[in-house]
């Protein structure tokens, strides 16, 4: 008799060590998606000043003047000149929505529609590297499905975190990126810390744009007029600002 109790007790102290552990499992896979989640929709800390963003003052050209004040030369790296949206042709900005954001004034920064579809290219991308023999089976993020605020809030805040983001070091303390790291490895966490840190900013552009500006409409051609200012497309050309 005293066996067998013994023996139960065991069987039920074996039972409860392994709901223990199946818990703590569980909340440690669910530790990663709920900080996320918190940071991006919950957490206003660390957030860039407004009006740096709204001055959006682009690289400045120096001038040299003569006795009469006329300019005599324009010295810089870049010769650019801020337009507003109206001053960009309406076939300008249509293939820019076309191309690169077509629900451009209908989201709030984030389109949340093209997430199944990054998802899946994410999955195909990292499962085919791994195949084809060309590195270790890990997360490997595609390009494309960011929209024009992210991009711009990408090359505007976050100039530091794209360079640095395929370092040895995390870009966020604590025990949910860590936990990331561990899985995912150092690089894909920080590609993803960043990328969560660009949907943040770019939620927060857009609200506080709005209220600055007094509509959702009014924000929007804001927001384009600086992405087209700013959004380099290669061979010495902005969108709508080329070198002169």
């Amino acid at each position: 008799m005293v066996a067998r109790d013994r023996h139960h007790r065991h069987f039920l102290w074996s039972r409860r060590r392994v709901r223990i552990a199946l818990l703590v499992l569980l909340v440690l896979a669910f530790l990663p998606p709920v900080w996320l989640l918190h940071h991006v929709y919950a957490d206003a800390s660390d957030l860039p000043s407004i009006e740096t963003f709204i001055r959006f003052e682009l690289p400045t050209t120096g001038v040299v003047y003569d006795a009469r004040g006329m300019v005599l030369i324009s010295v810089a790296r870049q010769y650019r000149e801020m337009v507003s949206y109206d001053e960009v042709p309406a076939v300008v900005r249509d293939a820019i929505l076309a191309t690169e954001d077509k629900n451009f004034f209908s989201h709030s920064g984030v389109d949340y529609s093209v997430l199944p579809r990054v998802i899946e290219r994410t999955l195909v991308r990292s499962v085919a590297t791994w195949w084809d023999g060309d590195g270790d089976l890990r997360l490997r993020l595609p390009q494309g499905g960011s929209t024009l605020t992210q991009q711009l809030v990408r090359g505007y805040f976050l100039t530091d975190r794209t360079r640095l983001e395929d370092g040895a070091a995390l870009f966020e303390k604590g025990l949910a990126p860590h936990l990331m790291a561990v899985v995912l490895g150092v690089a894909a966490t920080n590609k993803i810390l960043r990328k969560v840190e660009e949907v943040r900013l770019s939620l927060w552009v857009e609200r506080e744009m709005g209220r600055r500006y007094g509509s959702k409409r009014r924000a929007k051609r804001e927001i384009f007029g600086r992405y087209a200012n700013f959004i380099y497309m290669g061979h010495g050309r902005y969108e709508t600002s080329p070198f002169r």
